[in-house]
């Protein structure tokens, strides 16, 4: 299992006025086992809401983030983390096994 900071949507919706929601996003904690990872891709809307202030934390305004697909039979989750996707992937696919003569 891996730990990452996860991007967590705290925002207030009132079903009769959702124009006037008030966007605002945490940090927090989330373990993932790398055996479930279905996808990992770019989440560069992230980026423009930490520039706009709607991410609390101590982020700099150059922080990178990745959304991680898992699904667990028939649960499908999406995790917003932070940091680049190159990053992110080499620590998913961190394999210590080499194929040799192969």
């Amino acid at each position: 299992m891996l730990r990452f900071i996860e991007v967590i949507n705290n925002t207030n919706f009132q079903p009769r006025m959702e124009r006037t929601a008030n966007v605002r996003f945490s940090l927090g904690e989330v373990w993932i086992n790398e055996k479930y990872v279905v996808s990992v891709r770019a989440a560069r809307g992230y980026q423009k809401l930490l520039k706009e202030g709607r991410i609390a934390g101590d982020l700099r305004p150059d922080h990178e983030f990745t959304a991680i697909t898992t699904t667990n039979g028939t649960v499908t989750e999406v995790h917003v983390v932070v940091g680049d996707i190159t990053t992110i992937a080499r620590r998913i696919n961190k394999d210590n096994q080499t194929l040799l003569k192969g």
